[in-house]
């Protein structure tokens, strides 16, 4: 490390001025594939931007005839903070749900969001790690090819992202601070809104609980006498946070609904016959496209679109009762997926589902393995290691459960692998300041 930047590290000034050219290089790079690459929303994305003007015309999600897999009644398939968020963006342009004012706006909002999800890793990493390792992650996330291409289209993975990495520093700043109820609380209702963006992430409740688990005021005797507390107030408050959801879905559908009732269709797309033979293996079809499930799509307009999840649930848990190992047959390969090891027919069905420009795709491909070969390259040295066992357990399992969930089900890269990133670009980070320091030591030593 050189006299220069030693003399950043060591100035607030020069560090808040390096941090936000950093952010603005972040913004400038998304905001560049925004216009240099064009984007026609299919698939979720359109389902996203028409709820999100139904909520932007009846204020909720418009209870018609038209639920997801052609059922009929109401619909709670997607998680609604993302078409919530969208339908702000409705409500400024006051165009067509799909034209191009309100995808354009919308994709803005995109790279808004990627910015804050580069911000939210160098926080992280200066929370965990220091100033040094905080501007190499800030570095690391503005230039990374997979978050500039996500910011570019339209993918709830966006915000889960944002959320996600909120909740987990709302949960290390109440462990570092003398007032940390106010962090327990804001964890707690991230974790809530997380939740009601991708319901999976209801399980980063269980590492951010341990997280909190006997903070408050430094002194022992008042950690001993906080027991449980804090963590039973998070996950209050994720509770209470998407309540008036599970209110919503319980008037419409006179049942209790958990957030969504997008798991039959999931489940059943990945654990069939034909997504078993389908090559690569065990990748998720929508169930119309599977003939042993014909007889639910014929039929589907005479049922609600929850008694639609409900029996593809049944096949689902059917198809594995007759197959044990398929869960680790999918795990496997789900994996393989996430790392972009199967091939690129694989990595191009996926980037297509979403409508990514292939060519940012590609790119984004050799971006992650490269992030993955510095991180391996660190891992296998004893100083990142050591670095790294200096953080909490719980933050680890973060990750550990948002990966679990995605590989038991349903691992299109790059969006399903977006809320795991960033904590590779945090052991990059980590890797790249422990070689700076060494560089820095053995100049000074000759």
């Amino acid at each position: 490390m050189t006299a220069r930047a030693s003399t950043v590290l060591t100035s607030p000034r020069l560090i808040a001025a390096v941090a936000a050219s950093l952010l603005v290089l972040a913004l400038i790079l998304r905001f560049g594939a925004i216009e240099h690459y064009r984007y026609v929303p299919i698939n979720d994305a359109r389902s996203y931007l028409k709820s999100a003007a139904a909520i932007a015309k009846y204020g909720t999600y418009h209870d018609g005839n038209h639920a997801a897999g052609g059922a009929r009644g109401p619909s709670a398939y997607f998680p609604p903070a993302y078409s919530y968020l969208l339908s702000v963006v409705d409500k400024l342009t006051g165009g067509p749900a799909l034209g191009a004012s309100t995808v354009h706006l919308a994709r803005i909002l995109q790279a808004l969001l990627g910015t804050v999800t580069v911000l939210l890793i160098g926080l992280i990493a200066l929370e965990l790690f220091g100033v040094g390792t905080a501007l190499l992650a800030l570095a690391i996330g503005a230039i990374y090819p997979v978050f500039i291409e996500l910011s570019s289209v339209l993918v709830a993975e966006n915000l889960l992202t944002v959320l996600e990495l909120a909740a987990a520093l709302a949960a290390l700043r109440a462990r570092h601070t003398s007032r940390p109820w106010r962090w327990v609380i804001a964890s707690g209702v991230l974790v809530g809104l997380a939740a009601l963006t991708h319901t999976n992430a209801a399980l980063i409740a269980i590492p951010l609980a341990f997280a909190v688990k006997g903070v408050t005021p430094r002194t022992r005797r008042s950690i001993r006498a906080a027991g449980l507390a804090p963590s039973a107030t998070m996950l209050v408050a994720a509770l209470l946070t998407v309540t008036p959801w599970l209110i919503r879905d319980a008037e419409v559908f006179h049942h209790f609904v958990p957030i969504s009732t997008e798991d039959g269709i999931t489940l059943a797309g990945t654990y069939n016959p034909t997504s078993a033979a389908s090559d690569p293996p065990y990748r998720w079809l929508y169930f119309g496209s599977v003939p042993s499930l014909a007889g639910l799509q014929r039929d589907a307009h005479e049922m609600t679109e929850l008694q639609l999840d409900q029996k593809l649930e049944h096949r689902a848990a059917s198809y594995v009762g007759q197959h044990p190992l398929a869960p680790f047959s999918v795990a496997f390969h789900n994996t393989l997926r996430l790392l972009e090891l199967e091939g690129t027919r694989s990595q191009d069905i996926s980037s297509s589902s979403i409508g990514l420009n292939l060519d940012l795709a590609h790119d984004g491909v050799v971006s992650f393995w490269l992030l993955l070969a510095v991180v391996l390259a660190g891992l296998a040295t004893r100083p990142v290691r050591r670095a790294l066992r200096s953080t909490p357990r719980w933050f680890w399992g973060v990750p550990f459960v948002m990966w679990l969930t995605v590989v038991l089900v349903n691992a299109e890269t790059p969006r399903f692998r977006e809320p795991l990133d960033p904590f590779l670009i945090l052991v990059a980070a980590v890797t790249l300041a422990t070689l700076c320091r060494r560089m820095r030591d053995s100049r000074a030593s000759g």
